[in-house]
Protein backbone atom coordinates (compact mmCIF):
# COMPACT_ATOMS: atom_id res chain seq x y z
CA UNK A 1 0.00 0.00 0.00
CA UNK A 2 1.39 3.41 -0.97
CA UNK A 3 2.19 5.85 1.88
CA UNK A 4 -0.40 8.35 0.57
CA UNK A 5 -3.18 5.76 0.47
CA UNK A 6 -2.13 4.40 3.83
CA UNK A 7 -2.34 7.83 5.45
CA UNK A 8 -5.76 8.33 3.90
CA UNK A 9 -7.33 5.06 4.97
CA UNK A 10 -5.56 4.17 8.19
CA UNK A 11 -5.30 6.09 11.46
CA UNK A 12 -5.61 5.52 15.14
CA UNK A 13 -9.07 4.84 16.52
CA UNK A 14 -8.70 7.37 19.33
CA UNK A 15 -6.62 10.57 19.49
CA UNK A 16 -2.93 9.91 19.77
CA UNK A 17 -0.79 11.45 22.48
CA UNK A 18 -0.50 11.26 26.22
CA UNK A 19 -3.60 11.62 28.36
CA UNK A 20 -2.61 13.22 31.63
CA UNK A 21 -5.82 15.10 32.34
CA UNK A 22 -7.76 15.10 35.54
CA UNK A 23 -11.29 13.67 35.21
CA UNK A 24 -14.11 15.44 37.05
CA UNK A 25 -14.91 14.21 40.52
CA UNK A 26 -18.46 13.41 39.45
CA UNK A 27 -19.70 11.95 36.17
CA UNK A 28 -21.57 12.66 33.97
CA UNK A 29 -20.26 16.17 33.44
CA UNK A 30 -20.07 18.83 30.71
CA UNK A 31 -22.01 17.62 27.62
CA UNK A 32 -22.43 14.25 29.28
CA UNK A 33 -25.23 15.73 31.37
CA UNK A 34 -27.23 16.59 28.25
CA UNK A 35 -26.59 13.15 26.76
CA UNK A 36 -27.80 11.49 29.96
CA UNK A 37 -30.98 13.57 30.05
CA UNK A 38 -31.79 12.84 26.41
CA UNK A 39 -31.11 9.14 26.92
CA UNK A 40 -33.47 8.95 29.89
CA UNK A 41 -36.36 11.12 28.65
CA UNK A 42 -36.59 10.45 24.91
CA UNK A 43 -37.48 6.70 24.98
CA UNK A 44 -40.49 7.40 27.21
CA UNK A 45 -41.86 9.87 24.68
CA UNK A 46 -41.24 7.40 21.84
CA UNK A 47 -42.92 4.58 23.74
CA UNK A 48 -46.13 6.63 23.94
CA UNK A 49 -46.35 6.76 20.14
CA UNK A 50 -45.54 3.06 19.79
CA UNK A 51 -48.25 2.20 22.33
CA UNK A 52 -50.77 4.43 20.51
CA UNK A 53 -49.92 2.67 17.26
CA UNK A 54 -50.76 -0.74 18.64
CA UNK A 55 -53.82 0.60 20.46
CA UNK A 56 -55.13 1.98 17.18
CA UNK A 57 -54.41 -1.23 15.34
CA UNK A 58 -55.90 -3.58 17.96
CA UNK A 59 -58.82 -1.70 19.51
CA UNK A 60 -59.89 0.83 16.88
CA UNK A 61 -59.22 -1.03 13.63
CA UNK A 62 -59.58 -4.45 15.29
CA UNK A 63 -56.99 -6.18 13.15
CA UNK A 64 -56.56 -9.91 13.59
CA UNK A 65 -52.99 -10.19 12.27
CA UNK A 66 -49.96 -7.97 12.66
CA UNK A 67 -48.08 -6.71 9.61
CA UNK A 68 -44.33 -7.09 9.26
CA UNK A 69 -43.74 -3.41 9.94
CA UNK A 70 -45.54 -3.81 13.28
CA UNK A 71 -42.93 -6.34 14.36
CA UNK A 72 -40.13 -4.09 13.08
CA UNK A 73 -41.50 -1.15 15.08
CA UNK A 74 -41.70 -3.26 18.25
CA UNK A 75 -38.13 -4.50 17.82
CA UNK A 76 -36.92 -0.98 17.01
CA UNK A 77 -38.45 0.27 20.24
CA UNK A 78 -36.38 -2.28 22.16
CA UNK A 79 -33.29 -1.19 20.23
CA UNK A 80 -33.94 2.47 21.07
CA UNK A 81 -34.23 1.60 24.76
CA UNK A 82 -31.00 -0.43 24.65
CA UNK A 83 -29.20 2.38 22.82
CA UNK A 84 -30.39 4.94 25.37
CA UNK A 85 -29.22 2.76 28.26
CA UNK A 86 -25.79 2.30 26.68
CA UNK A 87 -25.44 6.02 26.01
CA UNK A 88 -26.38 6.81 29.62
CA UNK A 89 -23.73 4.33 30.82
CA UNK A 90 -21.18 5.92 28.47
CA UNK A 91 -21.65 9.28 30.18
CA UNK A 92 -20.28 7.67 33.35
CA UNK A 93 -17.24 6.63 31.31
CA UNK A 94 -16.19 10.00 29.97
CA UNK A 95 -18.62 10.75 27.14
CA UNK A 96 -19.11 14.48 26.63
CA UNK A 97 -16.01 15.71 28.48
CA UNK A 98 -13.34 18.08 27.21
CA UNK A 99 -10.26 16.48 25.69
CA UNK A 100 -7.98 17.74 28.46
CA UNK A 101 -10.08 15.97 31.11
CA UNK A 102 -9.14 12.45 30.04
CA UNK A 103 -6.54 10.15 31.49
CA UNK A 104 -5.42 6.88 29.92
CA UNK A 105 -8.01 4.74 31.67
CA UNK A 106 -10.95 7.09 31.02
CA UNK A 107 -9.99 7.47 27.35
CA UNK A 108 -9.97 3.68 26.93
CA UNK A 109 -13.37 3.26 28.58
CA UNK A 110 -14.82 6.13 26.53
CA UNK A 111 -13.98 4.57 23.16
CA UNK A 112 -15.11 1.12 24.31
CA UNK A 113 -18.64 2.39 25.06
CA UNK A 114 -18.74 4.40 21.84
CA UNK A 115 -18.17 1.20 19.87
CA UNK A 116 -20.87 -0.73 21.73
CA UNK A 117 -23.55 1.96 21.54
CA UNK A 118 -22.85 2.67 17.85
CA UNK A 119 -23.98 -0.83 16.89
CA UNK A 120 -27.42 -0.24 18.41
CA UNK A 121 -27.61 3.21 16.82
CA UNK A 122 -27.22 1.65 13.38
CA UNK A 123 -29.86 -1.00 14.18
CA UNK A 124 -32.27 1.76 15.22
CA UNK A 125 -31.74 3.56 11.93
CA UNK A 126 -32.35 0.38 9.99
CA UNK A 127 -35.57 -0.30 11.90
CA UNK A 128 -37.44 2.96 11.36
CA UNK A 129 -36.30 3.35 7.73
CA UNK A 130 -37.58 -0.12 6.82
CA UNK A 131 -40.82 0.42 8.77
CA UNK A 132 -41.60 3.61 6.83
CA UNK A 133 -40.86 2.00 3.46
CA UNK A 134 -43.09 -1.00 4.26
CA UNK A 135 -45.88 1.36 5.29
CA UNK A 136 -45.65 3.12 1.92
CA UNK A 137 -45.75 -0.23 0.12
CA UNK A 138 -48.96 -1.22 1.90
CA UNK A 139 -50.58 2.10 1.03
CA UNK A 140 -49.37 2.72 -2.53
CA UNK A 141 -47.89 -0.65 -3.51
CA UNK A 142 -50.33 -1.02 -6.40
CA UNK A 143 -47.99 1.18 -8.45
CA UNK A 144 -45.22 -1.06 -9.74
CA UNK A 145 -42.67 1.73 -10.07
CA UNK A 146 -43.33 3.07 -6.60
CA UNK A 147 -43.22 -0.41 -5.08
CA UNK A 148 -39.85 -1.06 -6.72
CA UNK A 149 -38.54 2.27 -5.43
CA UNK A 150 -39.56 1.32 -1.88
CA UNK A 151 -37.95 -2.10 -2.08
CA UNK A 152 -34.84 -0.50 -3.59
CA UNK A 153 -34.68 1.93 -0.68
CA UNK A 154 -35.00 -0.94 1.80
CA UNK A 155 -32.18 -2.88 0.12
CA UNK A 156 -29.96 0.21 0.00
CA UNK A 157 -30.55 0.99 3.68
CA UNK A 158 -29.93 -2.58 4.82
CA UNK A 159 -26.75 -2.90 2.74
CA UNK A 160 -25.03 0.33 3.75
CA UNK A 161 -26.09 0.05 7.39
CA UNK A 162 -24.81 -3.53 7.53
CA UNK A 163 -21.49 -2.25 6.15
CA UNK A 164 -21.57 0.48 8.79
CA UNK A 165 -22.00 -2.08 11.56
CA UNK A 166 -19.23 -4.24 10.11
CA UNK A 167 -16.69 -1.44 9.80
CA UNK A 168 -17.60 -0.18 13.28
CA UNK A 169 -16.95 -3.59 14.82
CA UNK A 170 -14.05 -4.82 12.66
CA UNK A 171 -12.62 -1.37 11.91
CA UNK A 172 -9.47 -2.04 13.92
CA UNK A 173 -7.00 -4.92 13.91
CA UNK A 174 -6.89 -6.20 16.53
CA UNK A 175 -10.40 -5.17 17.55
CA UNK A 176 -9.38 -3.96 21.01
CA UNK A 177 -7.12 -1.34 19.44
CA UNK A 178 -10.27 0.77 19.07
CA UNK A 179 -10.23 1.47 22.80
CA UNK A 180 -6.54 0.69 23.45
CA UNK A 181 -4.67 2.86 20.94
CA UNK A 182 -1.27 2.15 22.46
CA UNK A 183 -1.13 -1.47 21.25
CA UNK A 184 0.29 -2.42 17.84
CA UNK A 185 -2.12 -2.61 14.92
CA UNK A 186 -4.12 -0.37 12.60
CA UNK A 187 -7.59 1.13 12.22
CA UNK A 188 -9.53 2.45 9.26
CA UNK A 189 -9.88 6.19 8.85
CA UNK A 190 -12.81 7.17 11.07
CA UNK A 191 -13.11 10.57 9.37
CA UNK A 192 -13.70 9.06 5.93
CA UNK A 193 -16.08 6.36 7.17
CA UNK A 194 -18.13 8.72 9.35
CA UNK A 195 -18.46 11.24 6.53
CA UNK A 196 -19.54 8.59 4.03
CA UNK A 197 -22.08 6.87 6.26
CA UNK A 198 -23.43 10.20 7.46
CA UNK A 199 -24.06 11.22 3.86
CA UNK A 200 -25.89 7.92 3.28
CA UNK A 201 -28.06 8.61 6.33
CA UNK A 202 -29.07 12.00 4.97
CA UNK A 203 -29.77 10.79 1.43
CA UNK A 204 -31.87 7.84 2.55
CA UNK A 205 -33.86 9.96 5.03
CA UNK A 206 -34.58 12.57 2.36
CA UNK A 207 -35.67 9.99 -0.23
CA UNK A 208 -37.94 8.21 2.26
CA UNK A 209 -39.53 11.52 3.29
CA UNK A 210 -40.18 12.61 -0.32
CA UNK A 211 -41.52 9.31 -1.67
CA UNK A 212 -45.10 9.54 -0.32
CA UNK A 213 -45.46 13.09 -1.66
CA UNK A 214 -45.05 11.82 -5.21
CA UNK A 215 -48.10 9.61 -4.71
CA UNK A 216 -50.32 11.83 -2.57
CA UNK A 217 -50.37 14.69 -5.04
CA UNK A 218 -51.27 12.33 -7.87
CA UNK A 219 -54.42 11.17 -6.09
CA UNK A 220 -57.68 12.66 -7.35
CA UNK A 221 -58.84 13.75 -3.89
CA UNK A 222 -61.73 16.16 -3.58
CA UNK A 223 -59.92 18.95 -1.75
CA UNK A 224 -56.41 20.27 -1.51
CA UNK A 225 -56.75 20.27 2.29
CA UNK A 226 -56.86 16.48 2.28
CA UNK A 227 -53.65 16.31 0.26
CA UNK A 228 -51.92 18.71 2.62
CA UNK A 229 -53.08 16.70 5.63
CA UNK A 230 -51.86 13.40 4.19
CA UNK A 231 -48.58 15.03 3.19
CA UNK A 232 -47.98 16.24 6.73
CA UNK A 233 -48.80 12.84 8.23
CA UNK A 234 -46.85 10.65 5.80
CA UNK A 235 -43.85 12.96 5.33
CA UNK A 236 -43.03 13.64 8.96
CA UNK A 237 -39.79 11.80 8.14
CA UNK A 238 -38.41 15.24 7.26
CA UNK A 239 -37.96 15.69 11.00
CA UNK A 240 -35.54 12.76 11.16
CA UNK A 241 -33.79 14.08 8.04
CA UNK A 242 -33.28 17.53 9.63
CA UNK A 243 -31.73 15.95 12.73
CA UNK A 244 -29.55 13.76 10.53
CA UNK A 245 -28.25 16.78 8.60
CA UNK A 246 -27.45 18.65 11.82
CA UNK A 247 -25.71 15.66 13.33
CA UNK A 248 -23.66 15.00 10.18
CA UNK A 249 -22.57 18.65 9.99
CA UNK A 250 -21.38 18.65 13.61
CA UNK A 251 -19.71 15.26 13.26
CA UNK A 252 -17.89 16.30 10.07
CA UNK A 253 -16.70 19.52 11.71
CA UNK A 254 -15.56 17.50 14.70
CA UNK A 255 -13.43 15.22 12.50
CA UNK A 256 -12.15 17.64 9.87
CA UNK A 257 -11.46 20.64 12.14
CA UNK A 258 -9.72 18.60 14.81
CA UNK A 259 -6.45 20.48 14.18
CA UNK A 260 -7.93 23.95 14.70
CA UNK A 261 -10.46 22.64 17.24
CA UNK A 262 -8.69 19.97 19.31
CA UNK A 263 -11.61 19.55 21.72
CA UNK A 264 -12.94 16.66 19.67
CA UNK A 265 -14.60 14.74 22.49
CA UNK A 266 -16.71 17.72 23.61
CA UNK A 267 -18.14 18.24 20.10
CA UNK A 268 -18.70 14.49 19.84
CA UNK A 269 -21.00 14.80 22.85
CA UNK A 270 -23.28 17.12 20.87
CA UNK A 271 -23.33 14.61 18.01
CA UNK A 272 -24.19 11.73 20.35
CA UNK A 273 -27.11 13.69 21.81
CA UNK A 274 -28.49 14.18 18.30
CA UNK A 275 -28.03 10.48 17.53
CA UNK A 276 -30.43 9.66 20.39
CA UNK A 277 -32.94 12.17 19.05
CA UNK A 278 -32.53 10.91 15.48
CA UNK A 279 -33.49 7.27 15.94
CA UNK A 280 -36.31 8.12 18.33
CA UNK A 281 -37.69 10.81 15.99
CA UNK A 282 -37.59 8.34 13.10
CA UNK A 283 -39.52 5.74 15.08
CA UNK A 284 -42.07 8.37 16.14
CA UNK A 285 -42.58 9.26 12.47
CA UNK A 286 -43.13 5.59 11.60
CA UNK A 287 -45.85 5.42 14.28
CA UNK A 288 -47.48 8.82 13.75
CA UNK A 289 -48.26 7.91 10.14
CA UNK A 290 -50.46 5.01 11.32
CA UNK A 291 -52.59 6.95 13.81
CA UNK A 292 -55.16 8.16 11.27
CA UNK A 293 -58.24 6.87 13.17
CA UNK A 294 -56.92 8.37 16.40
CA UNK A 295 -56.42 11.77 14.78
CA UNK A 296 -59.98 11.59 13.40
CA UNK A 297 -61.32 10.71 16.84
CA UNK A 298 -59.51 13.66 18.40
CA UNK A 299 -60.79 15.97 15.66
CA UNK A 300 -64.35 14.74 16.19
CA UNK A 301 -64.06 15.35 19.93
CA UNK A 302 -62.77 18.88 19.38
CA UNK A 303 -65.68 19.61 17.05
CA UNK A 304 -68.11 18.22 19.62
CA UNK A 305 -66.65 20.31 22.41
CA UNK A 306 -66.72 23.42 20.27
CA UNK A 307 -70.39 22.86 19.41
CA UNK A 308 -69.76 22.70 15.66
CA UNK A 309 -70.82 19.08 15.24
CA UNK A 310 -74.51 19.90 15.70
CA UNK A 311 -74.44 22.27 12.73
CA UNK A 312 -72.64 19.85 10.41
CA UNK A 313 -74.53 16.64 11.23
CA UNK A 314 -77.02 16.09 8.39
CA UNK A 315 -78.04 12.48 8.90
CA UNK A 316 -78.12 10.00 11.77
CA UNK A 317 -75.42 7.38 11.79
CA UNK A 318 -74.26 4.68 14.18
CA UNK A 319 -70.84 4.67 12.52
CA UNK A 320 -68.32 7.12 14.05
CA UNK A 321 -66.61 9.17 11.34
CA UNK A 322 -63.19 7.83 12.30
CA UNK A 323 -64.08 4.09 12.00
CA UNK A 324 -64.11 2.32 8.67
CA UNK A 325 -66.80 -0.20 7.76
CA UNK A 326 -65.35 -3.61 8.67
CA UNK A 327 -64.62 -6.38 6.25
CA UNK A 328 -65.31 -9.89 7.49
CA UNK A 329 -62.01 -11.23 6.13
CA UNK A 330 -59.95 -8.80 8.21
CA UNK A 331 -61.92 -7.88 11.33
CA UNK A 332 -63.53 -9.86 14.08
CA UNK A 333 -67.26 -10.23 14.41
CA UNK A 334 -67.42 -7.83 17.34
CA UNK A 335 -67.76 -4.70 15.22
CA UNK A 336 -70.30 -1.94 14.93
CA UNK A 337 -73.37 -2.28 12.75
CA UNK A 338 -73.37 0.01 9.67
CA UNK A 339 -76.11 2.64 9.57
CA UNK A 340 -76.48 2.41 5.79
CA UNK A 341 -77.94 -1.04 5.03
CA UNK A 342 -77.58 -0.55 1.31
CA UNK A 343 -73.79 -0.08 1.62
CA UNK A 344 -73.03 -3.73 0.87
CA UNK A 345 -76.01 -4.31 -1.39
CA UNK A 346 -74.28 -2.60 -4.28
CA UNK A 347 -70.84 -4.13 -3.68
CA UNK A 348 -71.23 -6.43 -6.67
CA UNK A 349 -72.97 -3.92 -8.90
CA UNK A 350 -76.47 -5.22 -8.08
CA UNK A 351 -79.73 -3.28 -8.18
CA UNK A 352 -79.76 -2.89 -4.41
CA UNK A 353 -82.64 -3.08 -1.97
CA UNK A 354 -86.18 -3.16 -3.45
CA UNK A 355 -84.81 -2.68 -6.95
CA UNK A 356 -83.44 0.78 -6.28
CA UNK A 357 -80.22 1.93 -7.89
CA UNK A 358 -77.21 3.03 -5.89
CA UNK A 359 -77.21 6.63 -4.67
CA UNK A 360 -74.92 9.08 -6.39
CA UNK A 361 -71.29 8.55 -5.50
CA UNK A 362 -71.92 4.99 -4.16
CA UNK A 363 -71.10 3.03 -7.29
CA UNK A 364 -69.32 -0.27 -7.33
CA UNK A 365 -65.79 -0.17 -6.07
CA UNK A 366 -63.06 -0.98 -8.63
CA UNK A 367 -62.00 -4.59 -8.60
CA UNK A 368 -58.75 -4.65 -10.54
CA UNK A 369 -55.36 -3.01 -10.22
CA UNK A 370 -55.82 -0.98 -13.39
CA UNK A 371 -58.80 0.88 -11.91
CA UNK A 372 -57.46 1.91 -8.53
CA UNK A 373 -54.93 4.30 -7.11
CA UNK A 374 -54.60 2.78 -3.67
CA UNK A 375 -53.41 -0.56 -2.42
CA UNK A 376 -56.82 -2.03 -1.70
CA UNK A 377 -58.70 -5.11 -2.82
CA UNK A 378 -62.22 -6.44 -2.51
CA UNK A 379 -61.24 -8.23 0.68
CA UNK A 380 -59.13 -5.63 2.44
CA UNK A 381 -59.12 -1.85 2.84
CA UNK A 382 -56.35 0.36 4.08
CA UNK A 383 -55.33 -1.21 7.39
CA UNK A 384 -54.01 2.02 8.83
CA UNK A 385 -57.14 4.14 8.41
CA UNK A 386 -55.15 6.86 6.66
CA UNK A 387 -56.60 6.47 3.18
CA UNK A 388 -60.11 5.17 3.82
CA UNK A 389 -61.04 3.78 0.42
CA UNK A 390 -64.35 2.33 1.57
CA UNK A 391 -66.06 5.67 0.94
CA UNK A 392 -64.30 6.69 -2.26
CA UNK A 393 -66.11 6.73 -5.61
CA UNK A 394 -64.79 6.30 -9.14
CA UNK A 395 -65.13 8.43 -12.23
CA UNK A 396 -63.48 8.84 -15.61
CA UNK A 397 -61.06 11.68 -16.34
CA UNK A 398 -60.85 13.41 -19.72
CA UNK A 399 -63.17 10.94 -21.41
CA UNK A 400 -60.77 8.07 -20.84
CA UNK A 401 -61.75 4.78 -19.29
CA UNK A 402 -59.13 4.95 -16.54
CA UNK A 403 -60.68 5.10 -13.08
CA UNK A 404 -59.53 7.19 -10.15
CA UNK A 405 -60.64 7.04 -6.53
CA UNK A 406 -62.03 10.18 -4.95
CA UNK A 407 -63.37 10.60 -1.46
CA UNK A 408 -66.88 11.93 -1.31
CA UNK A 409 -66.78 13.58 2.12
CA UNK A 410 -64.40 16.18 3.41
CA UNK A 411 -62.96 15.19 6.75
Amino acid sequence: MSPQLSSLLIERASPSGTFNGTPPDRLPAENGVHIWRAAVATPFFTFVFVALRFYTRLYMLKIKKYAIDDYIVALSMLVCIAHAVLMAIATYNGMGLHAWQYDEDLNSRYYLWIGISSEFYVLGLMGFKCALCLLYIRLFGVYTGFRRACYGSIVFCICYLFCNMTTEFFGCHPIRKKWQPSIDGWCINSTASSTFYGACHMISDLVIAIMPLTMIWRLQIATRRQKVGLSLVLSCGFMAWAISVTRWSISTYDHVAVVSTPDRTWWAGVSFTLSILEINAGLICACAATLGPLWKLAYAQVRTWSGRSAHHQTKPSTWPSFVRKPDSSQYSGETRRPSEPWAYAYADGGAGLEGRSAPAGRTRRPSNLQDITLNSTNSRDDEYGLLDVSEWRTYAIGGSQAQRNVRTEDV
